[in-house]
């Protein structure tokens, strides 16, 4: 599976006016960092609901900390090296066991190049630009 990550451009949303104290932020990026720490924070409130109060909070703590560990290894065998608000194209692979998917290959894009699906179907084929 091939995808493609980048700083979109998305309509009228990507373009408001950002509202105050957000540092720019656009209304999307909001909107995508809000879900994130929503479904985080729902999710260890979730896990916690079925124990006694005063386990809650450790408990909480410690999903949120694999939570965000999770998140982080999600880029496993490719750490460092990636730029900032740069688009890539990514290609994901089976993961192993419990893991769904993990990154196969990355390509960052660059200028003058085009980029095209391979004959095969499956990989990422490229070219100069005319």
């Amino acid at each position: 599976m091939l995808l493609a990550l980048a700083n979109p451009v998305i309509g009228p949303a990507h373009a408001a006016s950002p509202g105050p104290g957000t540092s720019g932020q656009t209304y999307l990026d909001g909107l995508i960092a809000g879900q994130a720490q929503g479904r985080e924070e729902g999710r260890a409130l979730e896990l916690g609901q079925t124990l006694p109060a005063a386990e809650r909070d450790a408990v909480e703590a410690a999903f949120k900390a694999g939570y965000a560990a999770g998140a982080n290894d999600v880029f496993g065998g490719f750490d460092g090296g990636w730029a900032m608000d740069a688009p890539y194209v990514v290609s994901l692979a089976p993961g192993a066991g419990p893991i769904t998917y993990r990154i196969g290959s990355r390509t960052p894009l660059e200028p003058g190049i085009a980029y095209y699906l391979c004959p095969d179907g499956r990989g990422l084929c490229q070219e100069p630009r005319k």
